[in-house]
């Protein structure tokens, strides 16, 4: 008969490398060990195992029901979440998931600001990419999605819009950093640009406005997130087209940030999916993410 501590063990053993730390994780005896995963492969008539001296290495058998058993344990994992994000529904947590451009930048303040008042809810933050956000959203793993992209109607309803275009940053160093005015592609074409990856929506659009002034630009290196880039630049390797929120942090660190023409959208919106008892929670949040973009600068 296999039992769930079988089933336990092999994936300890094949999550820890070894027995030893296997035995650690379950806290049971190494002995105990070696004995589940001897009845397991007698239950199942398989050799998951070759043993050399003290090491196990996993069989090609091994290996193949190691994807399964994971598999098992990641669907009871999603079973707990989901358990707790029922129980979270009926206390004073907030579950949010955001895009990495609000999450990075202006939302510590806000939610240090809404810290300080007497019924503030406990936040469980995730800063994840917009398909992300929305997928945890259309999952009801959190109340409200900050996400780029929308959302069908079904996995949830725009509670707030924030519409904003994108900003160049640069070192503080940079030749173009005196200039007062908004950057334009033929002033930025034989700079070198930190751009963001190939194929995203963000690079795609910026390739097309210098396609369409006719102008071309250097990319002197790639990189995948915002935060990221103005990191690059700060260090010396070009400018970058960001959202406002970042090119207010590089502003803060030292740095410079220009309008661009024409203009590249960075827009966002608010998403949630129910209304209940922590709708006054979700649009107190709402406003006030509201009050802290409103303070950006426009172009």
């Amino acid at each position: 008969m296999i039992t769930h501590r079988m089933v336990e063990a092999f994936r300890a053993v094949m999550q820890s490398g070894s027995v030893t730390r296997a035995a650690g994780m379950l806290n049971i005896s190494q002995p105990s060990v070696s004995r589940l995963l001897a009845d397991l492969e007698t239950g199942l008539g398989l050799r998951l195992f070759e043993r050399r001296g003290t090491r196990l290495n996993a069989t090609t058998d091994g290996v193949e029901l190691y994807d399964e058993v994971e598999r098992s344990f990641l669907g009871l994992a999603r079973v707990l979440d989901t358990a707790e994000q029922i129980r979270t529904r009926h206390s004073g947590v907030l579950t949010v998931a955001t895009i990495p451009a609000l999450g990075n930048t202006l939302l510590p303040e806000v939610l240090k600001g809404l810290q300080v008042l007497p019924d503030a809810p406990l936040v469980r933050l995730h800063i994840v990419p917009s398909q992300q956000a929305l997928g945890m959203l259309a999952q009801r793993r959190c109340d409200i999605a900050f996400a780029s992209i929308a959302p069908a109607p079904e996995i949830g309803r725009q509670v707030a819009a924030f519409p904003m275009y994108g900003r160049v940053i640069l070192p503080a160093s940079h030749r173009l950093a005196g200039i007062p005015h908004k950057l334009t592609p033929d002033i930025l074409s034989d700079e070198p640009m930190v751009a963001l990856a190939a194929h995203s929506l963000m690079r795609i659009e910026t390739e097309q406005v210098f396609a369409q002034r006719g102008t071309p630009f250097r990319v002197a290196i790639e990189t995948m997130q915002a935060f990221s880039a103005a990191q690059l630049v700060q260090a010396g390797f070009g400018w970058a087209i960001v959202d406002p929120m970042t090119a207010r942090a590089h502003e803060a660190a030292g740095g410079v940030s220009r309008a661009f023409e024409p203009a590249i959208d960075f827009s966002f919106g608010a998403y949630a999916w129910r209304m209940d008892d922590k709708v006054g929670r979700m649009e107190r949040f709402v406003v006030a993410v509201a009050a802290s973009v409103a303070s950006l600068p426009a172009n």
